[in-house]
């Protein structure tokens, strides 16, 4: 993730004052349409009243637009996924033509993401397909060009470059796609390999991943004479997916409820429950990472958010400085297997796994590496040389009753979901209003306006920032499909290796590579076509190769020399990577043995969905 550099006020003014206002108006106005109108669906479908006609369709259109809107605040938060190798290299006087190149790649792609979508608004306009019967999808499509323009206007205008050099660079990226639409059809096939090289150095220079998969996929198709407006078709076909609103939603829950004080209230249950255990500061970190981390998806907010809170802790405790921060580092991705966390759901959709036996199959082996966590935090504190904490039954109750709200969530999960009794996307928009009431009216944490507005900008940059890599990505995809290549990888894989063993070793290794390299979003859509065919040859269960999948990426995220948690736990902390990267080395250890564990142990994976029907 890029860094967060808040604009200077002087400058973009007009922006701060009138364009951010209205997208984050929009951004909230579209965050409550996905939100109400599934709990509407809810409680007036057995009375059959407050139904609204095209629901589930304005819900799916609304998403689309909620990715365009947040997409656009990512930018101008300069929030968007990238990788930007150049942090670890000397460019000094270069950081000027690095500018440079990274502008006009991003302003050409996004130029030319525009006129692709706007050749496929242009193609469904005489389209009689409608929403709700009256709204035409060609209209709803419109704010695909349009989105794309704008967010190559904010782009290029944040740049550290003058504003003649800005100019230059919106006439060359003009002038480039001129270029390629004059070049003849059959000697397109000349420039895929040089410009993929290009794509893939501009990349690592700081492009944002966006840009390079969506320019990958435009090349990809172009080479091929397939009209380039395949790829807004297919980012338009997923991103109005049925199951994808729980994506905004979820995110909505989890930014609400760490604004309003849930990570303080479950950092004070968890400890109520365990500071009175041999090494029972440790053993709340464990528990109070997985709960927060499996609501808000993310890794890196659980060491932001509760770093500052749980060090202290660990250090009061007498536990060395070395151990609590690893241990947090390690912590930040113990809860990615429950639910509701987003790279589940992510996975179910382009896995093509049943979302709930998923996450059913996720249950126990997260358990299992919070148990073995917890078993090493026990060991640990037994070492230590402290006086043991009585227990407090007082502080118990109080500190239980205080978290009663929040423990209310995977009850729903649970009950809705697991139950049968709603959908993922009711069961999601039903646990976002039941965070922000718990939040605004229990709690009375946020306010109604400002905090609200401001947890809902974060959710709209979070979401915005991995939608319009799904979205950009499913081009890539169906072209990878188009081609065969994920067949044609499986035979290869076959020929070459006859052991499902083997296969499942060199599985693991690959997955370790990819999760210390890329986020978990974009590993995500790019590995998983890939790797499902393959693992369906071998005869593994669709949802076990799933959790082997999620696993090994959270492995990925402890691992030398770029795994997100190590940067986030070095931000936080404010300690060099390199003795971040020592202190991780006992729980990296416990990781690979747990990957293991449940890569050869399917039984630990498949054991709980059949008890629920799945």
């Amino acid at each position: 993730m890029s860094k967060n550099k808040d604009l200077p006020r002087e400058k973009y003014s007009w922006l701060n004052r009138i364009g951010i206002k209205l997208l984050l108006y929009l951004g909230v106005f579209l965050l409550l349409v996905v939100s109400l109108l599934p709990v509407l669906d809810v409680f007036g479908r057995p009375f059959r009243i407050f139904l609204v006609s095209g629901s589930s369709t304005w819900i799916q259109h609304s998403t689309l637009w909620i990715a365009l809107v947040g997409a656009l605040l990512a930018a101008v938060q300069d929030k968007h996924l990238s990788i930007a190798a150049t942090q670890f290299l000397d460019i000094g006087k270069r950081t000027k033509i690095i500018s440079f190149l990274v502008s006009l790649g991003t302003t050409t792609i996004l130029f030319a993401l525009a006129k692709a979508s706007y050749d496929l608004v242009y193609v469904q306009y005489d389209s009689p397909e409608t929403i709700a019967g009256w709204f035409p999808i060609w209209l709803a499509q419109l704010t695909m060009p349009v989105g794309f323009i704008i967010l190559s206007a904010i782009m290029l205008f944040k740049t550290p470059q003058s504003m003649r050099v800005k100019l230059f660079v919106f006439a060359v990226a003009i002038l480039i796609i001129i270029g390629f639409m004059l070049v003849p059809a059959e000697q397109r096939y000349i420039l895929t390999t040089p410009i993929l090289i290009a794509l893939v150095v501009v990349t690592f220079l700081g492009m944002p991943i966006f840009a390079s998969l969506g320019g990958a996929g435009l090349l990809l198709f172009y080479a091929a004479e397939i009209p380039i407006a395949a790829l807004p078709t297919e980012t338009y076909r997923i991103l109005t997916q049925p199951v994808l609103p729980s994506i905004p939603l979820f995110a909505l829950a989890g930014t609400v409820l760490a604004h309003g004080g849930a990570p303080q209230r479950l950092v004070r249950f968890v400890q109520a429950w365990t500071s009175w255990l041999p090494g029972g500061a440790a053993l709340a970190t464990v528990i109070g990472c997985a709960i927060f981390t499996a609501i808000t998806g993310a890794s890196g907010v659980t060491i932001l958010a509760l770093g500052g809170l749980l060090l202290p802790i660990l250090l009061a405790a007498q536990n060395e400085d070395k151990f609590g921060i690893g241990l947090l580092t390690a912590s930040g991705s113990v809860g990615l297997l429950f639910p509701p966390s987003l790279p589940v759901i992510l996975y179910g959709i382009y896995g093509f796994v049943a979302i709930d036996r998923l996450f059913l199959a996720g249950i126990v082996p997260g358990m299992l590496l919070v148990i073995i966590l917890a078993m090493y935090s026990i060991l640990k504190g037994k070492r230590v040389n402290r006086e043991k904490q009585k227990f407090d039954l007082k502080e118990l109750f109080q500190a239980t009753w205080l978290v009663k709200g929040d423990l209310l969530l995977p009850l729903f999960i649970i009950v809705g979901l697991f139950g049968g009794l709603l959908t993922l996307v009711e069961t999601a928009a039903v646990t976002a209003m039941w965070a922000i009431m718990l939040e605004t009216v229990f709690h009375r944490k946020i306010k109604f306006t400002k905090g609200l507005a401001s947890a809902m900008l974060e959710s709209l940059v979070l979401v915005g920032a991995l939608l319009i890599v799904l979205g950009l990505a499913s081009g890539l995809v169906s072209y990878l499909v188009d081609e065969q290549i994920p067949l044609k990888a499986t035979d290869w894989v076959k020929s070459t290796i006859q052991s499902k063993f083997v296969f499942l070793l060199i599985l693991n290794l690959m997955l370790l590579i990819v999760g210390a390299l890329m986020d978990i979003y974009s590993a995500i859509v790019v590995f998983v076509p890939l790797i499902v065919p393959m693992g369906m040859a071998f005869g593994i269960d669709t949802a076990h190769l799933g959790i082997i999948f999620l696993a090994n990426l959270e492995l990925g995220y402890l691992t030398p020399p770029v795994g997100m948690n190590l940067f986030f736990s070095s931000l936080r902390f404010e300690k060099p990577l390199l003795d971040i990267w020592k202190m991780v080395v006992p729980f990296l250890i416990i990781f690979i043995l747990w990957v293991i564990l449940i890569t050869y142990l399917p039984q630990l994976t498949l054991f709980l969905p059949p008890l629920f029907g799945r």
